[in-house]
């Protein structure tokens, strides 16, 4: 094998691994939210306020085999719930800052927070149709700084 070979192969490998190392560390930060409502809530998070364009969602960690009794919710539809997305009153519920911030693209993320009660009673479209949820604007200022505290700014009337 000559020189020229040897360095275009290991350069090659060099790179590979920086640009492995680059793409997978992009979304590395967990951000944790304490419910500091007085209800049980699982939370759908969007990039617009428009419960419709929910595409991520807040976890608790807490493992889904543990409570055989809670079942996914609106398996029917393309988002869905389980055990695993349920913050109980005063716990943390988790998300990805990329998924939060769409990869650094926005300031702002609209949370979309629905009683447990109400979301093992109801259908998401009656859920979405009868705006059972409230909706809490996370917004990042310059600093980089936002609320963790979820908190409800709206009412619901049902």
């Amino acid at each position: 094998m000559n020189i020229n070979k040897r360095n275009r192969c290991f350069l090659s490998v060099v790179i590979l691994f920086f640009y492995i190392l680059a793409t997978s560390t992009s979304c590395v930060r967990n951000i944790g939210f304490v419910n500091y409502t007085s209800d049980t809530l699982v939370v759908g998070t969007a990039y617009y306020d428009n419960i419709d364009s929910v595409k991520y969602k807040l976890w608790c960690g807490v493992n889904s085999s543990t409570n055989a009794e809670l079942d996914t919710l609106w398996k029917d539809h393309d988002f869905y719930f389980d055990i695993g997305d349920i913050i109980y009153p005063d716990s943390i519920g988790g998300i990805d800052e990329c998924c939060l911030f769409n990869f650094g693209k926005t300031d702002t993320c609209y949370f979309f927070l629905i009683k447990w009660s109400d979301a093992k009673r109801y259908s998401w479209d009656e859920i979405r149709d009868k705006k059972m949820y409230h909706t809490w604007i996370v917004t990042r200022n310059k600093k980089g700084e936002f609320d963790k505290n979820i908190k409800y700014t709206n009412s619901i009337e049902h």
